[in-house]
């Protein structure tokens, strides 16, 4: 007991102190549904908007929410994502809700199943909340350790890309009789035509993001380019394929590698 009282107490204590000093962000998100700040649209599932928010913005607001999630249902064939919107029309609402309070949007998740999608005042948009939307899906359906530990961030940008369209057309993901090689390209109003980064080295998120703009932008763009590949051959019903293979055991790399196989015999067998 007095072992107890004299280190494990005072763990348990400093735990969620230090979890509220290193994540501010998170802990204001996790009390949302406490802030006077917020208040819920009426009849929406866990839609937040800060008190500023005009009648207009919130319209919006509903049609661009509703816009992305069926774009998520048909590009993941269903939708099991139950993320918690917020909605912060001034950028300085935005910082405290986001860390660094960059982008249009972001996605914040936890290690026990709670996710958060903050937007920022360029986030009223379908694009950006299908993006961040894409992020939570593959969230809710392999959980926070496995996109951890398996999900290679190149793989988990490139997703969101696809139902992205400033960045894609949708017909890369959507139209089945095309082959690989009469692929649409892709937008490129925010990419540098460049010559491509190595997978290799955007495995993690400090990968990704951890260069300056330039490098961030030809990030994006690579993995653009992968997922659209992949997508061409595979068809879109194989991202759900793929997440529930990850589930049921498979490593990222063959389970991707092995659907790309089977899609090329597909489309030798129906040119």
């Amino acid at each position: 007991m007095r072992v107890l009282v004299r280190y494990v107490l005072p763990l348990l204590i400093a735990a969620p102190v230090a979890f509220a000093l290193l994540y501010p962000h998170i802990i204001r998100c996790i009390r949302i549904s406490q802030s006077a700040e917020f208040t819920r649209l009426p009849d929406s599932t866990a839609l937040y908007v800060h008190t500023t928010a005009t009648s207009r913005q919130k319209d919006r607001l509903r049609q661009c929410v509703s816009t992305a999630r069926q774009r998520i249902r048909t590009f993941w064939g269903g939708r099991q994502g139950q993320a918690i919107l917020i909605y912060c029309p001034q950028q300085e609402v935005y910082e405290q809700y986001c860390l660094g309070g960059e982008g249009a949007g972001c996605s914040l998740g936890t290690p026990w199943g709670t996710s958060y999608l903050v937007l920022g005042p360029d986030g009223n948009n379908p694009d950006v909340i299908a993006h961040e939307l894409c992020h939570d899906e593959l969230f809710a359906r392999l959980g926070w350790w496995r996109v951890k530990r398996q999900i290679p961030q190149w793989f988990n940008e490139g997703l969101a890309l696809m139902v992205d369209y400033r960045f894609t057309d949708p017909a890369v993901w959507q139209t089945d009789s095309l082959s690989a090689e009469d692929a649409l390209p892709l937008r490129r109003r925010y990419f540098y035509r460049s010559s491509m980064l190595k997978l290799s080295g955007l495995e993690t998120t400090k990968d990704f993001f951890g260069g300056d703009y330039r490098h961030v932008m030809l990030a994006y763009q690579t993995a653009a380019d992968e997922v659209a590949r992949w997508l061409r051959i595979v068809g879109s019903v194989s991202v759900a394929r793929l997440s529930q293979a990850i589930v049921d055991g498979a490593d990222f790399a063959p389970a991707y590698q092995q659907l790309e196989r089977d899609g090329r015999r597909a489309l030798h067998r129906h040119p």
